[in-house]
């Protein structure tokens, strides 16, 4: 089969891009032919808004303006400026081009109207994982309900997600025949699965994310070592929001174990300096694998940053703000894996006790959920 995957990808961002790639790497190994559909996202200085990529909700003229200068001038110099003056942002976009290069991916479509007076003969079209069916995106999101792809060819969705829970009612009917487009839909949070239902009356599949599909084996000829970095000698963090608490505990296990910390940083600009810890600047997804792989242990509040832990074997720690609505993914894997006692919650920091990062991570659990999650892509596309 020829498969075609649309999802969000090319936009600086260590999970979107491993999401993406673990996606189409997964299907070649059940032996299909694919690709990802190179759709720019919104946010990629190069997208070309257009009448048919208008929001699902309206954007008032201070919103139009704080895009355009978000999206279209700030991305811009990020991706054209930033690389010239500052070498750490040059090297971090060379590693992003080189782990991207690893992929498969169509021609690319800069604009909605691109996308859809394209000439695709795909057998199946899929609608990867991350945030695709959010209605707050500043562009129509139609696209990755695959209203684009030929009427009669098989569509299905693999752990998208609306990233909020509930629908606004002006904008149900349309979210309604939009997933209705779909032949078979999966989704990686429960929300999902419920608002699916409210939605349509259909049953969608509670599926892991793409990026545990592979296994470290898998991963593994995908990594790349950083320089002057010892394996298994190091506290490595990654904050997907930054937090105080969250280094103080890393620093508190390194000093422990007599090792240092390292710090992946989400840019290689405006990150402060801390005595305490090494920030690297310049990490690619390849760099990330590695570093997450090797480490002595993990200290991090990111989805992403837990879930490779666990299928890397890692100890880690998972240190969550309860205030902050970001923490339902990760608290939700955990809870399945029966790795509870990894979530350390900011407000019960002072109960953390540093060998309960070493405890061994039993993945059978985890072999079970991908097993699942594998058999419904086979099924939905008909092997």
């Amino acid at each position: 089969m020829k498969i075609g995957i649309i999802t969000i990808c090319k936009v600086n961002n260590y999970g979107a891009e491993l999401q993406a790639f673990a996606t189409q790497k997964r299907l070649e190994q059940m032996g299909h032919k694919a690709e990802i559909i190179d759709y720019l996202y919104y946010k990629n200085w190069q997208f070309k808004d257009t009448t048919l990529s208008q929001p699902f909700i309206t954007i008032n003229t201070k919103g139009k303006l704080m895009y355009w200068l978000k999206y279209r001038l700030a991305s811009w110099a990020v991706d054209k400026i930033l690389p010239i003056v500052n070498k750490n942002e040059k090297r971090r976009k060379q590693n992003y081009q080189s782990f991207i290069d690893c992929g498969c991916y169509s021609q690319k479509y800069i604009s909605m109207d691109e996308l859809y007076h394209a000439n695709m003969d795909y057998d199946i079209y899929i609608v990867g994982s991350d945030q695709v069916w959010n209605p707050s995106a500043s562009s129509s999101i139609e696209p990755y309900f695959l209203t684009f792809a030929p009427q009669k060819a098989p569509k299905l969705a693999y752990a998208s997600s609306f990233g909020v829970s509930s629908i606004a009612p002006e904008l149900s009917k349309r979210y309604t025949e939009l997933l209705n487009n779909l032949n078979t839909i999966a989704v990686r949070e429960q929300s999902g699965v419920e608002l699916v239902k409210q939605l349509t009356g259909r049953e969608a599949q509670l599926v892991v994310d793409p990026t545990l599909l592979l296994n470290k084996t898998d991963w593994n000829p995908y990594m790349k070592p950083v320089k002057g970095i010892s394996p298994f000698n190091y506290v490595l963090v990654y904050e997907l929001l930054p937090s105080q608490i969250l280094l103080d505990i890393a620093v508190k296990v390194g000093k422990e174990k007599n090792i240092p910390v390292y710090c992946i940083c989400k840019r290689a600009y405006g990150i402060k300096k801390n005595p305490d810890t090494i920030n690297i600047l310049d990490a690619g997804p390849a760099e990330f694998l590695w570093l997450i792989a090797n480490a002595t242990c993990m200290i991090t509040n990111s989805f992403h940053g837990t879930a490779f832990s666990v299928n890397f074997a890692t100890p880690f720690c998972c240190v969550l703000n309860r205030k902050r609505n970001n923490n339902g993914r990760m608290a939700s894997l955990l809870c399945k894996l029966n790795l509870e006692d990894r979530i350390l919650y900011e407000d019960k920091a002072t109960d953390f006790n540093v060998t309960s990062v070493y405890k061994e991570v039993d993945n059978r659990v985890l072999d079970t959920l991908v097993i699942d999650s594998i058999n419904y892509l086979k099924k939905a596309i008909g092997n």
